[in-house]
């Protein structure tokens, strides 16, 4: 079950890098997305997402900055 897991979480991951290319060309914004994707880990109702949504919905909020 935990490799299994294991393989979703990082296809998934995989899935949002490639849609959104930028964050792994430019350091400073992986690093904004990453505080972002902190953010979003630490509300309450966020347990229950996926790596991607959680990715997706910080990628959202620096969009909406």
């Amino acid at each position: 079950i935990f490799c299994e897991k294991y393989k979703q979480t990082k296809e998934q991951a995989l899935t949002f890098f490639q849609e959104h290319p930028q964050y792994m060309r430019s350091k400073e914004d992986e690093e904004q997305l990453m505080t972002e994707f902190k953010k979003v880990l630490l509300e309450p109702g966020s347990k229950n997402l996926s790596i991607y949504q959680t990715l997706l919905a910080a990628h959202e909020r620096l969009q909406a900055l």
